[in-house]
């Protein structure tokens, strides 16, 4: 039995989700706002770029079910051909019948929540618990206090609870009664939110409306994701949660969009939160889920393969310290597909099976050839044992259809290999950095060469994105690729030059290491040598002549 409605707060009515407008305004809307106004918003946000993540993937679980679909690609695009919006009707339809259960504060079954967890001693856990916060305990915004931490607004707790199931870090918790496995009032790790565990890409359209759209991937017509089965619901459509939990394998894209990672009851009501009671909820492990989750990239491990005497792959998490074009050709189905033959050797990554879906699109002419979706890659990094926050990690790629098309392979293999262009390039800054070190009397691997790499990436950042966004169906692959390379040539110089013009007298009077003189001016010349070989389409000829050890470091 729900509260009188003074004294609810239901997720379909009342503002909770942060989103940006076409104004760029910021403002907050139910659930039903959010669908009805889709077509005017640009992007879901929050207090963290995670929250958006996790909601996202809520609203995604609410249309598939809502729509019992898409069945295949041709539904799909009566929905993307359909200016109308975002079949409110169908969606109103689908949850007027389930309205009770996303009351955040209903006696019986509160949205996302327990209502009898408690302890055995009636613990109430302040907020801190489900606030990401990083290791020092400092919230990411540095405006929130400790006093802001006493109350937060219901629509807010609402936000972090959906986060909290997906992005919440391992550690001890608080041990629930009705939980056999709480040991000394304890509940033991069992691991981080499912979210958590995986390297989010999420792809975007120009609107909020086109982004849920293309990432609703098809029940049937796609063999990348299992979605949509019998079982695979979300909770609010299954019988409350008891504080009890127990590992199980999920049943589908939808459960694990909705994954209930903990137990949770929030303390407080409409007028505000003020105490949470977090424990264990259903655990789940990584291994080979990839017909599963669409919204990640996959590796294949080889330590868990020997382990499980299978073939194994594990989410492919976001390296913070790394550029995120860096790792372009494990994204791309072209370069990382289902479908691509290595001999009988496994494939070592496998591209999201949401990109995989979206090339499929292009390539059944379903998207605009000249398509553009911007690519959000979400995730988390945690401390020691994951038990907190580290890093979160946020970033924006644009990648044209063209590049996810199967069909057309050659675009996707060319971007990829201007990646290797970059990497080949700054392997020789490295060199010529460490050189220049060494010539001066510093000892190998002195830190020089990475400094020097990572700004020289730094520096092919934008350049790499505009450049990517530039590729058309109607591109010239040899030219872009000569053109690329001219690029990552004139950006690499002026890293050079900052090098020699820091380079201390010692260097330009050199030492003999490993038996040859070391100095700044033949450090250039192997540098200069070098470039040439490595980058050999921007109008300089191929030197035959490079010494064969480039780098004696």
């Amino acid at each position: 039995m729900s509260r009188y409605d003074e004294t609810d707060f239901n997720l379909l009515d009342e503002p909770w989700i942060v989103v940006l407008g076409r104004d760029g305004r910021e403002r907050e809307l139910s659930i039903l706002e959010l669908v009805e106004q889709a077509e005017d918003l640009t992007t879901i946000g929050g207090e963290v770029p995670t929250q958006g993540f996790a909601i996202t993937r809520l609203l995604l679980a609410i249309m598939h079910r809502a729509l019992e679909g898409p069945t295949d690609a041709d539904q799909w695009a009566e929905l993307w051909d359909d200016k109308g919006g975002l079949a409110l009707d169908r969606v109103r339809a689908y949850v007027d019948p389930l309205r009770n259960r996303f009351d955040l504060f209903d006696d019986e079954a509160p949205f996302f929540q327990v209502a009898s967890l408690q302890t055995e001693k009636g613990e109430v856990s302040g907020l801190e618990k489900i606030v990401a916060d990083v290791p020092n305990g400092q919230p990411f915004f540095t405006t929130r206090s400790a006093v802001s931490l006493r109350r937060i607004e219901a629509s807010e707790a609402a936000r972090w609870l959906v986060h909290a199931h997906a992005f919440d870090p391992s550690g001890i918790k608080s041990g629930a009664v009705g939980d056999d496995t709480v040991k000394n009032g304890k509940g033991y790790p069992i691991g981080t939110g499912w979210s958590g565990q995986i390297g989010g890409v999420l792809p975007q359209g120009k609107d909020l409306r086109e982004t849920l759209l293309l990432n609703l991937v098809a029940y049937e017509d796609n063999p990348y994701v299992n979605i949509g089965g019998a079982r695979d619901i979300p909770p609010w459509e299954r019988d409350p949660d008891s504080p009890a939990w127990k590992e199980r394998p999920p049943n589908g894209a939808i459960d694990l969009y909705t994954w209930q990672t903990r137990r949770i009851r929030l303390v407080g009501d409409r007028s505000g939160v003020t105490g949470v009671v977090l424990a264990n909820g259903d655990r789940i492990v990584p291994q080979n889920r990839q017909n599963m989750d669409p919204h990640t990239c996959w590796r294949y491990s080889e330590p868990q393969s020997k382990k499980h005497k299978t073939v194994v792959y594990m989410p492919l998490t976001h390296d913070p310290q790394r550029l995120v074009w860096r790792g372009i050709g494990a994204m791309l189905p072209t370069v990382s597909g289902r479908g691509t033959s290595r001999g009988g050797d496994p494939q070592p990554r496998l591209a999201p099976g949401i990109l995989q879906w979206i090339g499929d699109l292009g390539s059944k002419g379903l998207l605009p050839e000249r398509y553009t979706p911007r690519v959000r890659i979400v995730g988390a990094e945690y401390g020691a044992q994951s038990a907190t926050f580290a890093e979160i990690v946020e970033d924006l790629l644009p990648l044209p259809v063209i590049l996810l098309r199967q069909d057309k392979p050659a675009v996707g293999q060319m971007a990829t290999n201007a990646v290797d262009d970059a990497e080949h390039a700054a392997f020789a800054v490295w060199s010529f950095a460490e050189n220049i070190a060494q010539a001066a009397g510093a000892a190998p691997k002195s830190g020089a060469g990475e400094r020097a790499r990572e700004r020289l990436y730094a520096a092919l950042d934008g350049c790499y994105r505009q450049w990517l966004a530039a590729l058309t169906p109607s591109t010239d692959l040899n030219d872009a690729r000569a053109q690329w390379q001219r690029i990552v040539r004139d950006t690499t110089y002026p890293v050079v030059m900052e090098l020699i013009t820091a380079a201390p007298p010692a260097a330009w009077v050199g030492r003999e290491v490993r038996g040859q003189l070391l100095n700044v001016s033949r450090a250039e010349l192997w540098l200069r040598s070098a470039l040439r070989k490595v980058l050999p389409l921007n109008d300089i000829r191929p030197d035959d002549s490079t010494p064969e050890e480039m780098v004696l470091a």
